[in-house]
């Protein structure tokens, strides 16, 4: 039957049990699953010292870590598991809280959109990068990248922009406004923009003038 010892409850030496389990390794294992965590949650965390090892049935399988089920963050154990002996071990952990901004998960080439799978929360060493950085995901998501970032790279305001609903030699709808008129023509884009900025077009007879962009995509002239 499965037991769940909790490690304050295991600091007096256990008769019967024959080997026992080495506790430098049953640290190692849960360092590394915690290194492996580190700022998944926000937090980073490392094993609380005790005075004595907890006292187990020697496991010939690979220990598995993992977080006891059901903990709210920050966590405050990390659980051994021997599933050959039938025992688990909560080890206490302290937790610090991380500063993190957002980073790009994977390759990202200058124009494309970033979406929720592009972006994640990771720590920052310096308080450089805290302020540089950003945190809310609602300024990056649907933004457009400048240039072409390798995974990991932090974001900042400067490496991105909105997106282009007017490209380079992208057919228009032309409206012509004015007072109590309006005309529609077509046009032809002479350059990239985003809804609200401006963007040379050729129209039909050749001219070239500057017109707004409209978030639908077409772009207007307001005469006076």
């Amino acid at each position: 039957m499965k037991q769940t010892i909790i490690a304050s409850l295991l600091l007096l030496p256990v008769s019967g049990w024959g080997a026992v389990q080495d506790g430098r390794q049953m640290e190692q294992v849960a360092n590394q699953f915690l290194q492996a965590q580190h700022g998944q949650d926000g937090y980073g965390y490392q094993l609380k010292l005790q005075a004595r090892k907890p006292a187990m049935p020697a496991c010939g399988q690979p220990l598995q870590a993992s977080w006891p089920a059901g903990n709210a963050r920050p966590q405050q154990s990390v659980l051994l598991t021997c599933v050959e002996q039938g025992w688990s071990l909560s080890l206490p952990v302290l937790a610090s809280e991380l500063q993190m901004v957002l980073v790009t998960t994977r390759l990202m080439r200058a124009g494309e959109v970033l979406e929720a799978d592009d972006i994640k929360l990771a720590p920052v060493n310096n308080r450089s990068q805290l302020n540089q950085g950003i945190r809310d995901q609602k300024l990056l998501l649907g933004q457009m990248v400048r240039s072409t970032l390798p995974p990991g790279t932090m974001l900042t305001a400067s490496q991105v922009r909105s997106p282009f609903v007017v490209k380079m030699n992208q057919p228009l709808k032309l409206q012509i406004r004015g007072d109590g008129f309006a005309v529609s023509s077509d046009a032809t884009a002479l350059g990239n923009a985003a809804a609200g900025e401006r963007v040379n077009v050729r129209v039909t007879n050749g001219k070239v003038i500057s017109a707004l962009v409209e978030a639908d995509g077409s772009v207007s002239v307001q005469m006076p």
